[in-house]
């Protein structure tokens, strides 16, 4: 019988402790959009344990020089050394919503992401949830190179959006492939930021290559579905195929499951990138038509569908058949669920494309054929001068109210010269040129509605207004 060794035991029974404690707290996570800060351990009192750190978990990654063992270094490990360099981890501070705030003064709050740079200038491609509402946006490279990075553009519908690092030049950038043929049980890699550990890999396969995901918002559609491990801090890392080609932008798991998590097509996420990148905003192709959502019954169930709430002149749709009360089910033989599904679709594509409808008219069914359009700027223009019936002048950082027209749909809500627009559907105004971007992008989207922030003296309202 061997001689018991209390120390050893000692280390025995902790290392069991803490393997229940990380089995409990992996098992808790679920939801990818808020990650949980990691806290450093107690030091320990016994000298045999050693204690680690946050700055440990942040220390730059020193990557060995890769043998020459054909059955070690498989197309994984190529993969991976290629495309790690353009991977970053991205920290953000948000403002926190404390109530107590002002009695120590203001608080943020940091949490961890993942993206990938498409552009060796430093342009870099991640989910709109990421960044959304970030006052403060650092990203680090795998050798531990910090940048300060600013938005350039974000599409929160279709959860994208692009950074540019501040003084970066000469990045490694990632090889874009291709998302339209990817095939059921194709292995993949996806490396990210989980939990602020910095880069990580796990691989697995394609378990579906266009699946349906439910959010408590909506319902995207046509996610790449993998078993490739994603977790907290993952979201706007890439999802790589066997070559190292990047073929989605990792964005979601499925709460209490595992093996499940999905991934923007790289198809439409490079597409809406450079819509971002050269314009500003999306380049939805514009179907000349307000749609509203409705829900359908169908059976025991029912199904969201979009509605044509107005057709405007001139526009794509005007000499289509189409017609206002017309519900829109289906887009390219693609069932759609609402409006902000069918904007997904169209996405991907550029104005001039042709579409075809198919939905129901009362209990009869129709199709349609339109070739779209960009947006007309001389509609922007129509907007202000009919839809909000205002003369506007930029002052600094807002835009005023100059003159109002006395029927015009802002006055109904005793809106009046000398109020200042400071806002556009939570997004900040500027100046006039901001708010005519903000309209067409509301009209690019085939919404009617918008919601404008007014700031009379100190006091700041919301109103909602169709236009």
């Amino acid at each position: 019988m061997r001689n018991f060794d209390p120390r050893k035991a000692h280390l025995i029974a902790s290392g069991v402790v803490l393997g229940i404690v990380v089995a409990i707290t992996s098992g808790a996570i679920a939801d990818l959009n808020r990650t949980p800060s990691l806290t450093s351990p107690s030091p320990s009192t016994d000298p045999q344990i050693p204690t680690i750190t946050d700055e440990d978990l942040q220390a730059p990654i020193v990557t060995p020089a890769l043998v020459e063992d054909a059955a070690r270094r498989t197309a994984v490990v190529d993969a991976v050394a290629s495309v790690a360099p353009a991977v970053v981890s991205i920290t953000t501070e948000t403002p926190s919503q404390d109530p107590f705030s002002h009695f120590y003064g203001p608080s943020t709050s940091e949490s961890e992401g993942s993206g990938v740079v498409i552009e060796s200038d430093g342009v870099v491609l991640t989910n709109a949830h990421v960044v959304q509402r970030a006052h403060r946006i650092t990203a680090t490279m795998s050798d531990g190179q910090t940048y300060s990075a600013e938005i350039i553009g974000m599409a929160p519908e279709l959860d994208l959006a692009v950074l540019r690092l501040q003084g970066a030049t000469e990045l490694s950038s990632v090889t874009i492939g291709s998302s339209s043929d990817l095939m059921l049980g194709e292995p993949v890699i996806a490396i990210g930021n989980p939990f602020g550990l910095g880069h990580t890999v796990t691989t697995g396969v394609i378990s579906h290559p266009s699946r349906p995901l439910s959010t408590d918002e909506r319902v995207y559609q046509d996610f790449i579905q993998t078993d490739a491990s994603i977790n907290p801090g993952n979201s706007g890392g890439p999802l790589l195929n066997a070559h190292g080609h990047l073929i989605g932008i990792n964005t979601s798991i499925r709460a209490n499951a595992e093996g499940i998590g999905f991934a923007i097509p790289v198809d439409r996420a490079i597409k809406v990138a450079r819509d971002l990148v050269d314009h500003g905003m999306v380049q939805i192709p514009w179907l000349g038509i307000d749609l509203k959502d409705v829900r359908l019954r169908a059976g025991r169930s029912s199904v969201i569908a979009t509605q044509v709430s107005a057709i405007h002149p001139e526009g794509p749709a005007q000499s289509s058949g189409l017609q206002v009360g017309d519900v829109i089910r289906v887009i390219d033989d693609r069932e759609i669920q609402g409006r902000a599904d069918l904007n997904a679709w169209l996405a991907a594509f550029q104005p001039g494309t042709n579409v075809e409808l198919t939905g129901l008219r009362g209990s009869k069914s129709f199709e349609v054929t339109i070739q779209t359009s960009s947006l007309p700027d001389a509609l922007v223009s129509r907007m202000l001068q009919d839809g909000l019936g205002v003369q506007l002048r930029d002052g600094q950082n807002a835009v005023q109210i100059l003159q109002m027209r006395p029927n015009s749909e802002l006055s109904r809500y005793g809106i009046r010269p000398g109020d200042w627009i400071i806002g556009v559907d939570g997004h900040t105004i500027q100046t006039t040129k901001d708010l005519k971007n903000a309209l067409a992008a509301v009209k690019s989207a085939h919404r009617r509605s918008i919601m404008l922030t007014i700031q009379r003296g100190r006091s700041v309202g919301r109103i909602q207004i169709e236009i």
